[in-house]
Formats: C-alpha cells, sequence, structure tokens
C-alpha cells in the first residue's frame, strides 16, 4: 500500500525514532569498544601479553606513533610505564588536540616527554607529515642496547609518517597516491605502492632502531583481513627477500599509470629491493584491536536490546556501486520473509542465491541462512557488516563512501515493488570521518527518500550519485538529519553497516 507522506510521516515517527536511536548507539558502541584506553584495559584477549611488554624495569623506554588512533594510545603507553618513559614523538592527524581538549582518556600529563605533531589535513601528507617522519626515524636510529622502543601504529599512519625516497618529492608522492585512490584501489594496493616509495615503510622504521634492546608495536588495524605488514603501510614489519618494487609495478601498471610516472619514481621503483636481515631481531608486534571487535561489541549490545543479529561479514571490500544492490536485495528479502510475503523455502533459495555470489571469505552461508530463516519474526533484525568499501570518483560533488552506500541504498530500496518502510540501513566509519567531510557516514532507506521527494522528485537523487554528492544530498533532507556525526572518534578500524529490519514498527 503506497501512503501520502504526511500519513506515513505520522505513523513512522515514534518507529523512526527508536531505529534511528538503536543504530546510531549500536555504532557508537562498536566505536567505544576500540578505542584505546578499552584495548588497553583488558577488554581484549592480548592485553595480558601486552602488560609483559611493560616489564623491562631497568630499561628506558621511547614512544613513537603515528595513526588516528595514536594520541590515546600514547595516553595509555605513558599511564603504564611512567618515569620510566623517557621521550618520543607522536604523529596525529590536524585537530585532534582541539576535539578531545579536556577529554582524561586523550590527554598527556603536562609534563608529558612525548613530543607531538598534527599534520595531514585531511588525511594528506604534508610538510609536517615530513618533519614527524624524520623525527621518528632519528629516534629509532638512537636507540641502543638500554632502550626500548615503542611503536604506535593505526589507521591513518601512512599519511602521518610520509618519507619519500629520494630524488621522489612529496608533491610527486601525493600526486600518485591520488590518482590511485580516484582510480579505485583498494588500501592494501594503496600500501603495498606507499612501501615501495618510503624510506620508513615495509619495516624499515624496525631496521632503522636494530640496536635497540627491543622494539615492540601496538596495532590498531584498519584494513580488511588484519594483514599487520599493510597497516599504516608496515613500518616494523620485517619481511625478509620480500621484492616489494616488484608489487608497486604491478599495481601501478593495472591502473594504468606506469606510462605516466615521473623520472624519480620510476627511478626509486625500477631499484631492486632484496635485503637481507640478521636472524635474531628483537621485535614484537601486538595487534591490539580490529573490526572484529567492535562488531562483536555490537552484537553483544543488540542482543541485549531484544534484537536477533547476525554476521554477514567483517572482510567487506568492492566498490559501493557492486555493494549497494547487496544490501537492497538482502534488505527485500528478510522484509518479504518477516512479513509472510514469501515462504520460507523461497526464502531459503533467494538468500542461497544471492550470498552465493559474495566473495567474503568470513561468510558462514548456511548459518545466516538458517539465522534469518528460522529466527523469531516478532523481533527485529539486525544484519551487521564490516570492511572498507571503495568509490571511483567521476564527479566533483562531495563526499565519501559511507555517505554513497547510503545514498544508493535509500535509492535502491524506493524503486522496490514492495517499499520496505521499516527497513533502515547506517554505513559509518569508526574513525567518525568520511571523506573530506565532517561527518563519519548517513543512514539510508526509503523513509529517506519519501523525505527528499517532499521537495524534489526521486530522479534528482540521482544526479547527485553522478556527481558522488552524497554528502549535499543527505544536507538538502530533513535539515541533515539522517547524517552520522561522531567527529574525531579517536580510533580507526574501518566501516560498519548495519541494516535493521522490523515492519512491526511500520504499521
Amino acid at each position: 500500500m503506497i501512503r501520502s507522506w504526511p500519513q506515513f510521516a505520522r505513523k513512522m515517527s515514534t518507529a523512526n525514532s527508536a531505529s534511528l536511536t538503536n543504530l546510531r548507539e549500536l555504532f557508537l558502541c562498536g566505536v567505544e569498544a576500540v578505542k584505546p584506553k578499552s584495548l588497553f584495559d583488558g577488554r581484549h584477549s592480548s592485553a595480558g601479553s601486552i602488560r609483559e611488554s611493560f616489564l623491562h624495569d631497568h630499561k628506558r623506554y621511547h614512544v613513537v606513533g603515528f595513526g588516528k588512533a595514536v594520541l590515546g594510545m600514547a595516553v595509555q603507553l605513558e599511564r603504564h610505564l611512567g618515569s620510566r618513559l623517557s621521550g618520543g614523538c607522536i604523529s596525529i592527524p590536524t585537530g585532534t588536540g582541539e576535539r578531545f581538549a579536556g577529554e582524561a582518556e586523550f590527554t598527556l600529563s603536562p609534563s608529558t616527554a612525548i613530543e607531538v605533531i598534527e599534520c595531514a589535513r585531511n588525511n594528506l601528507p604534508d610538510e609536517g607529515s615530513l618533519m614527524a617522519a624524520k623525527k621518528i626515524k632519528q629516534i629509532a636510529h638512537s636507540m641502543t642496547s638500554d632502550d626500548v622502543l615503542c611503536v604506535l601504529v593505526s589507521g591513518g599512519g601512512s599519511a602521518l609518517l610520509c618519507l619519500p625516497k629520494e630524488p621522489i618529492t612529496l608533491e610527486e608522492k601525493l600526486q600518485l597516491i591520488k590518482s590511485l585512490a580516484t582510480a579505485g584501489a583498494s588500501i592494501d594496493e594503496l600500501n603495498n605502492v606507499r612501501i615501495a616509495l618510503s624510506e620508513v615503510k615495509g619495516g624499515q622504521l624496525a631496521l632503522a632502531a636494530e640496536h635497540a634492546y627491543r622494539v615492540y608495536s601496538y596495532v590498531i588495524s584498519d584494513i580488511v583481513g588484519d594483514p599487520v605488514a599493510l597497516i599504516a603501510s608496515g613500518p616494523t614489519v620485517i619481511q625478509k627477500g620480500v621484492a616489494v618494487n616488484g608489487k608497486a609495478k604491478e599495481i601501478l601498471e593495472k591502473y594504468g599509470l606506469w606510462s605516466k610516472l615521473p623520472d624519480s619514481i620510476l627511478k626509486v621503483i625500477e631499484q631492486p629491493t632484496v635485503r637481507e636481515v640478521k636472524e635474531t631481531y628483537n621485535n614484537d608486534l601486538f595487534l591490539l584491536g580490529s573490526n572484529e571487535v567492535a562488531v562483536n561489541c555490537i552484537v553483544q549490545q543488540a542482543q541485549a536490546r531484544g534484537i536477533e543479529c547476525i554476521v554477514l561479514s567483517r572482510t567487506i571490500e568492492g566498490n559501493v556501486i557492486d555493494l549497494a544492490p547487496v544490501y537492497v536485495a538482502l534488505a527485500a528479502i528478510l522484509y518479504n520473509l518477516k512479513t509472510n510475503f514469501i515462504s520460507e523455502n523461497i526464502g531459503k533459495e533467494k538468500l542461497r542465491e544471492l550470498l552465493t555470489r559474495l566473495p567474503y571469505s568470513d561468510l558462514k552461508m548456511e548459518g545466516f541462512i538458517s539465522q534469518a530463516v528460522e529466527g523469531n519474526k516478532e523481533k527485529p533484525l539486525l544484519i551487521v557488516g564490516a570492511g572498507e568499501p571503495t568509490v571511483c570518483v567521476s564527479g566533483g560533488g562531495k563526499g565519501g563512501r559511507n555517505q554513497e552506500l547510503a545514498l544508493r541504498f535509500t535509492v535502491g530500496v524506493r524503486e522496490l515493488e514492495r517499499v520496505p518502510d521499516s527497513v533502515y540501513f547506517l554505513s559509518a566509519g569508526t574513525d567518525g570521518i568520511d571523506g573530506p567531510t565532517e561527518v563519519a557516514g548517513a543512514i539510508g532507506g526509503a523513509f529517506v527518500a519519501r523525505a527528499f521527494e517532499e521537495t524534489f522528485h526521486l530522479a534528482e537523487a540521482k544526479t547527485f550519485l553522478e556527481r558522488n554528492d552524497s554528502y549535499r544530498f543527505y544536507e538538502a533532507v530533513s535539515g541533515g538529519q539522517y547524517f552520522v556525526k561522531t567527529g574525531h572518534t579517536g580510533t580507526n578500524v574501518m566501516d560498519v553497516h548495519l541494516l535493521l529490519i522490523n515492519p512491526q514498527w511500520g504499521k
């Protein structure tokens, strides 16, 4: 039944309020679980072994770090090490100090021995990134057998620790990475190229600290599958005999950029890169947090609220153009199951047909289908996805992958034959920043499309997509009500997708 918007709005106002509150609170719960304080306080399985790294009482400790979560991580290290902390330097995003002013878990002591450099505005390397990388590398070089080097690593670290190999200039490296990102390169591919061009990435920072008593790395993962060699481009992960330049050349050829490179980059990439590393090396790494921690927290909280919950995957990648129809199709099948529009047998067939096409390595298809079909139809159902999709930018608009995914979902569900009024979709980045905007992401659904249609025609929503202008779409709908805004969160474990279905709320 098609309802007029005023009638629909009255019936859905309470439902919208409850569902949007649930989505936002569940997302924030996941973010809270992967903040540095939560991870260092023993709420994660590796916390016990991490504490062992703080027990070298007769050594001097030094802290270096780079990433969106590193300020909070440094505060925790300072708390654990006390007077044994002799010095250090961290590189964090511009505006971090102002954003967290007055918050104890993000405030170093007034007499801290750690120098703080804020740089890389909009996640782009700059002169501050160069200065920070030089200082951090110098600290690593200065280590002796009386020193322990603690390296804090999190998402965003690649831009915050930038030291191109000579004769490559910062502008040349920046332009190349921008071209790769615009072409749709994955974060793995971007980091492989960054390693080939860098003096500190790809284990080279750890090699600079070869005289240290120990090197400990504490890592919060922002990459699908948690490949530690690529997180912030793996500055302390030493890979023996790996020819990274060969990988970089393959990637650049794949995206048609090899023939367009300046001579400086060609010269560096064409140099042999295999290096000998001594067999004994006091270099230990702790994977402190990942999106698994965030997803587990969301599931537990959802179940405590009486919401059935199924994890789709935490290894979601690919272009949002391809991903959005998957979520739309999933929403339609589950909505039709809950409203008894299709039988359980047909629902199983449709789910199996959809899920079989998905490449996610951790997707447990039969378990997902059983839970979805045999669950309590009176309870709301939450599907949780996590990972890091990409966007191929072809327009000059403003937005990010999360806002664009939410908008594509909105348009998709509005075009379904049976419009699921009470289906809600949240897509947001755990770092609180989606593209070059001040929002973490957005919420999508047919109700968003209906609000847009109060002023515009639905076809106009597609022009926003053509321009990659999702931010301005959401800005124009209900005064930005469907943005997800957190500000910088002080952590980063990629994106979270929440698909919430409860037809009871739409009655």
